[in-house]
C-alpha cells in the first residue's frame, strides 16, 4: 500500500485499503469496514469522496462513516473529528436481496482541505449462489412502511423478528401480538428487520416516522 508521506504522517489504513469479498446472493446484511487511524497528536478531520460506483440494479446498500449513516452512497462528506490514536472508518452495508451480481465502490479519503493528499479505498463485493431459502422473499409482507406506531408482518410460520440499526447493530428482538409489532418506542429513522420463518431468513428495510 503506497501512501504519500504527508498522509501517512497523519493516518494509516487498516486492515487493508481494498476489500474483495464474495457473499451469497440471498444472504442478509453483510458489513465491510476499513478503518483510518489518527497518527497525529491532535484531533483529525477526514473527508471522503466517491470516485466510482458500479452496482447491480436492485441491490440494497448503504454507507456509514464515523458520525453518520447514509441512504445509499452520497458523493462526499466529512467525518466526525476523532482524537489521536482513535479511528475513523468507512463501512459498507450490502444486501443483494437474492440478486446475483457485483458491487464496486472506489473512494478517496484525505485530510479535510487537503484533497491532493488522498488515499484510495476500494470495496468489491460479488454475490453468487444461494443458501436455498429464496422462497422466504416471496412469502413475507411488512406493512405499513413507513410506519410510526405499529407494523404488521404477514408470513408463514414466523419464528423471529430482529430490529437492526442502519450501521448493523442489533437493537431489539421484536415480539408480536397476533402478527402486530409495536414500534412506538423507537426513534424516527431507517432500520432493518431480519425475519426468520420456516423457509429461511430475509431482510426488510423499515422506515419509522
Amino acid at each position: 500500500m503506497l501512501l504519500s508521506l504527508s498522509v501517512q504522517a497523519q493516518f494509516f489504513v487498516t486492515p487493508t485499503d481494498s476489500i474483495h469479498e464474495t457473499i451469497y446472493a440471498d444472504s442478509t446484511i453483510s458489513i465491510f469496514q476499513i478503518e483510518l487511524v489518527n497518527e497525529t497528536t491532535d484531533s483529525l478531520n477526514l473527508t471522503w469522496k466517491l470516485i466510482e460506483e458500479e452496482v447491480t440494479e436492485g441491490w440494497d446498500y448503504n454507507l456509514c462513516d464515523l458520525g453518520e449513516c447514509y441512504v445509499g452512497v452520497p458523493n462526499s462528506a466529512e467525518m466526525q473529528a476523532f482524537a489521536s490514536g482513535e479511528a475513523g472508518f468507512l463501512k459498507m452495508l450490502v444486501n443483494p436481496l437474492s440478486i446475483e451480481g457485483y458491487g464496486f465502490w472506489h473512494f478517496w479519503v484525505y485530510p479535510t482541505g487537503d484533497e491532493d493528499n488522498f488515499v484510495n479505498l476500494y470495496f468489491s463485493i460479488d454475490a453468487s449462489g444461494t443458501y436455498g431459502v429464496l422462497d422466504v422473499e416471496r412469502e413475507t409482507l411488512v406493512y405499513p412502511n413507513p410506519a410510526s406506531n405499529q407494523i404488521f408482518i404477514s408470513t408463514n410460520d414466523l419464528q423471529s423478528v430482529q430490529l437492526f440499526s442502519l450501521n448493523g447493530s442489533l437493537i431489539s428482538e421484536l415480539k408480536s401480538q397476533s402478527g402486530v409489532f409495536d414500534i412506538s418506542a423507537y426513534q424516527p429513522g431507517i432500520y432493518f428487520l431480519v425475519l426468520q420463518n420456516a423457509s429461511g431468513i430475509t431482510t426488510r428495510k423499515l422506515v419509522i416516522e
